[in-house]
């Protein structure tokens, strides 16, 4: 079993953008006492299952945006420690919008607040909050790839589906433990980002160059995880029941604890059969 993104990649690679806009959107989100799950469009957005009780990060949300219009956002608030939301849980989440993705020397055309919320307080005992609502973006492309091409995995046989997920994941695991870098592979893998990021053609040719390796970061095996649907049954992937991040992830060779992962998104082409990163 293989996987095959070359002719997704040529469509991506030769797109035409609907405009000349290059807007970009991100959501700051600070929490304290709590874990979180975030989605844009069923879409993995961020998520926050460490131990620490704060934490901030602003993420950026155009690799989950497909199209102009509504965008969809779920938010699932859970226990720091135990199976009840602590009284001192709290979660705020910022909207910004920068018009301007390629003007760096100007901060990207300066943040613009589109929205501000914060979770209401905790008054009674409750193992999770959860919310969804929706915010308008507007880019300069449509997305249609998991449309056209996507399988709808949820309908398919979950041990048959597990078991060719898990082995694409132990060939990437492989590549990376045998230090495999495969240039031209990686870029098509990038490709969405010259769509979705404004990325040149360079720029990913850069991002797809072989890493230099870290002396510090021992890969771990890949024998604790859950297999995860996004992108209403259309995407896969193995995520890690550590920290819930992907199941290719790095361990501190001295503490243990995650360091790094490699996000590997999949899905499967409903007419021919093949696997693709998304």
């Amino acid at each position: 079993m293989t996987i095959n993104n070359t002719s997704i990649a040529k469509e991506l690679r030769n797109y035409k953008f609907i405009n000349d806009s290059r807007p970009g959107y991100y959501l700051q989100v600070n929490n304290q006492n709590c874990h979180y799950d975030i989605r844009i469009n069923d879409l993995d957005a961020g998520k926050f299952f460490d131990p620490y009780p704060s934490y901030s990060v602003r993420i950026p949300l155009n690799l989950r945006i497909l199209r102009s219009g509504e965008q969809l956002l779920s938010l699932r608030v859970l226990p720091l420690t135990g199976n009840l939301l602590s009284k001192q849980a709290n979660l705020q989440l910022r909207l910004m919008m920068y018009p301007d993705m390629t003007d760096k020397e100007n901060d990207y055309g300066g943040s613009i607040t589109l929205w501000d919320w914060e979770m209401p307080a905790i008054g009674q005992d409750f193992p999770l909050f959860e919310m969804d609502t929706v915010f308008e973006a507007k880019v300069p492309y449509k997305l249609d790839i998991l449309d056209k091409y996507a399988l709808d995995l949820s309908k398919m046989d979950e041990k048959i589906l597990l078991a060719e997920v898990l082995e694409l994941f132990k060939q990437k695991h492989n590549q990376l433990s045998d230090n495999i870098h495969d240039e031209k592979l990686i870029g098509d893998f990038y490709q969405r980002l010259h769509v979705q990021t404004y990325y040149s053609e360079e720029r990913i040719k850069r991002m797809a160059s072989k890493p230099s390796q870290e002396p510090n970061e021992i890969l771990q095996p890949i024998d604790n995880y859950k297999l995860q649907l996004y992108g209403n049954g259309k995407v896969v992937t193995l995520l890690n029941r550590i920290d819930y991040d992907s199941a290719l992830w790095w361990a501190d060779k001295d503490s243990g604890e995650p360091i790094s992962w490699q996000p590997f998104y999949l899905f499967k082409n409903k007419d021919t059969g093949e696997w693709h990163v998304w």
